[in-house]
């Protein structure tokens, strides 16, 4: 199997903690993966596998990013696919256009390369809980408004079979922004 990467932000310990034990409550049984606040994040690009030998040349653009540190907001938890099912629970993050913009910034440097991102639109979003295993679904889900600084971004490498999942091969701080 090869080896997956994407570029993120990852969620600070205290606040992914804090998401965490909220998560935890919800006795979520209805879904195969709880995601350890340790791999918490939020997924900017999905790039896969390196087919075309492109590691360093991403990296190096990624480097190239100048945008200010900006703040984000949970708005609540949402869930992917059907509602009855969900493939995924995660927590929604309010309107941030410091985010959309990264995000866009992320998504223009990795343009001219061959790789293939993953074409879905952007939703902003900390997966909770993942694989849809069956049971009864409760949604008396409450996740606190916590606000979080966004400082830096990440490359990341996937390792499916260890914990953490999501290792940063290369952090970015934003320090920037016209």
């Amino acid at each position: 199997m090869s080896t997956h990467y994407f570029i993120g932000i990852r969620i600070p310990g205290q606040t992914a903690e804090k998401i965490g034990q909220a998560r935890d409550s919800w006795n979520l049984s209805t879904h195969k993966r709880l995601t350890p606040p340790g791999d918490m994040h939020i997924t900017l690009v999905f790039i896969g596998e390196d087919r075309f030998g492109e590691l360093e040349e991403i990296a190096e653009r990624l480097g190239q990013i100048d945008q200010a540190p900006f703040c984000l907001q949970l708005a609540g938890v949402k869930t992917f696919g059907n509602p009855e099912t969900p493939r995924i629970v995660y927590a929604a993050l309010a309107d941030s256009p410091e985010l959309m913009e990264l995000q866009h910034t992320v998504q223009q440097q990795l343009e001219p390369l061959e790789l293939v991102t993953d074409p879905k639109p952007f939703v902003p979003h900390i997966t909770l809980a993942s694989r849809w295993k069956g049971g009864s679904l409760s949604e008396n889900w409450q996740l606190e408004e916590l606000e979080f600084a966004v400082d830096s971004f990440s490359l990341f490498e996937i390792h499916p079979r260890e914990t953490p999942r999501y290792k940063e091969i290369q952090t970015y701080p934003l320090k920037g922004g016209a």
